[in-house]
C-alpha cells in the first residue's frame, strides 16, 4: 500500500486528503507511478510543508499579538490600581495588633497596665478579640475603656 497527499479544487478553494492506492510494491517508484496516475485523474500531488508552515507563522503572530495585548491589559490594571485604590487607614504601626505577639494594653479608668490581651480579657471576663476591637474602635470593653499601652505616656512604672 502507497499513501499519497492530494491536492484537489473543490468549489474554488483547494482542498486536501489522504489518497490510498493499493500496491504489491511500495517502492518510490510505486509512488511515482501513483502520481503519474493522480495526473491523468487531474489530481496534484501537494507538499503539504508549505501550508504548516504559513499555519506555524500565523500561530507565531498570533501569540506575539496575544502578549503584547496581555501585557498592555496588566500595565492598564496597575494604573487604575496604583489611582483609585485608597492609602490605608491606620499608617503608624502602634496601633495595629499584633499576630501572636505579646502586646500590653492600658485600662484608662484603672490606670493599669496589662501585660497582654488576654490578661486584660480574663480581667473582664470577656475574650481578647472583644478587647482588640475596643482599641481599634475606641469604645468599652466591659465596663472599661482601653487602649495600647505606650511608656512615655502611660508612665515606666505602670
Amino acid at each position: 500500500m502507497c499513501s499519497v497527499y492530494v491536492r484537489y479544487l473543490d468549489s474554488g478553494h483547494f482542498s486536501g486528503t489522504f489518497m490510498a492506492i493499493l500496491t504489491l510494491d511500495p517502492s518510490i517508484a510505486a509512488k511515482a507511478r501513483a502520481a503519474a496516475l493522480f495526473e491523468k485523474l487531474g489530481l496534484h500531488l501537494a507538499d503539504e510543508r508549505p501550508i504548516l508552515e504559513s499555519w506555524r507563522k500565523a500561530n507565531h503572530d498570533w501569540r506575539r499579538e496575544r502578549l503584547r495585548r496581555v501585557a498592555l491589559h496588566a500595565t492598564r490594571v496597575q494604573d487604575h490600581l496604583r489611582r483609585f485604590t485608597r492609602p490605608s487607614k491606620k499608617a503608624d504601626s502602634s496601633s495595629r495588633t499584633t499576630m501572636g505577639r505579646l502586646k500590653a494594653v492600658w485600662c484608662i479608668e484603672l490606670g493599669r497596665k496589662f501585660r497582654t490581651l488576654s490578661e486584660a480579657a480574663a480581667f473582664v471576663n470577656r475574650k481578647p478579640s472583644n478587647i482588640s476591637q475596643a482599641l481599634k474602635l475606641g469604645v468599652r470593653c466591659g465596663p472599661y475603656h482601653w487602649e495600647a499601652y505606650e511608656a512615655g505616656k502611660h508612665g515606666e512604672n505602670a
